[in-house]
């Protein structure tokens, strides 16, 4: 089956993408909902360590074992746009270090690869942010076009173009593009929360009584004693 190339997409306003660089992956999952699978596979991870990346999804469907549409989507990419690329896991490398430095050019903000990159040590060097299940030197064919901007599944999470992703040494988080300012709102209440807690530890107090779960001890009939026996 042939494939379709769209060359543009609704993203989210800017300050909501901005807004979502303040926090942190879980803090933004936390604020979901639980009802939406947001998280990816955990071996989707981050190449380099304290890698942040943020973006509205620029989606590529590949046919396994080859990139070619990868590098087509480069050129329809606007700055801050994270590629998400659907592999299918394959060992066949999607990106590497000369697409790293040519992503940088266009003003891509990152990668998140279901499936495989090499050249890491170079891309660790330039400090550009990639997420990705596997790294290997296998190279890719470049003779199967494939699709840019419709749904696509990366680390089993349906990602649709101008999804907001939030990735960093946690992990992979999508949000979805119709609910993103929603969900800002309510991650930057939940951050005020914890920053609150913080300053609530440093007064002496703790996670146990601060959340009640003293409740939960006494509801399960957990017996207490001065000393063990």
């Amino acid at each position: 089956m042939s494939g379709v190339v769209y060359r543009d997409f609704p993203r989210p306003p800017r300050e909501v993408i901005e807004g979502f660089k303040e926090l942190s992956a879980t803090t933004v999952y936390e604020s979901i909902g639980q009802n939406i699978r947001s998280v990816m596979d955990p071996a989707i991870k981050p190449i380099a360590q304290d890698t942040k990346l943020v973006g509205p999804a620029l989606t590529v469907l590949c046919y396994p074992g080859d990139n070619i549409t990868v590098h087509k989507s480069m050129t329809i990419a606007k700055p801050g746009d994270v590629l998400v690329i659907e592999a299918g896991g394959q060992i066949g490398v999607m990106w590497g270090g000369l697409m790293s430095y040519q992503a940088m050019k266009c003003g891509i903000a990152g990668v998140v690869v279901d499936g495989s990159v090499r050249d890491v040590t170079e891309i660790r060097r330039m400090g550009f942010p990639v997420f990705a299940r596997h790294i290997s030197p296998i190279s890719s064919t470049k003779l199967h076009p494939g699709s840019i901007n419709v749904p696509v599944v990366c680390g089993g999470v349906l990602v649709k173009p101008g999804d907001v992703i939030i990735g960093d040494d946690d992990g992979v988080v999508v949000v979805p593009r119709e609910q993103a300012a929603e969900v800002l709102e309510r991650a930057r209440a939940r951050a005020k929360r914890e920053s609150d807690i913080l300053r609530e530890y440093d007064r002496g107090r703790t996670s146990f009584e601060l959340y009640g779960f003293e409740k939960v001890f006494k509801e399960r009939g957990v017996a207490e004693y001065p000393m063990s026996q």
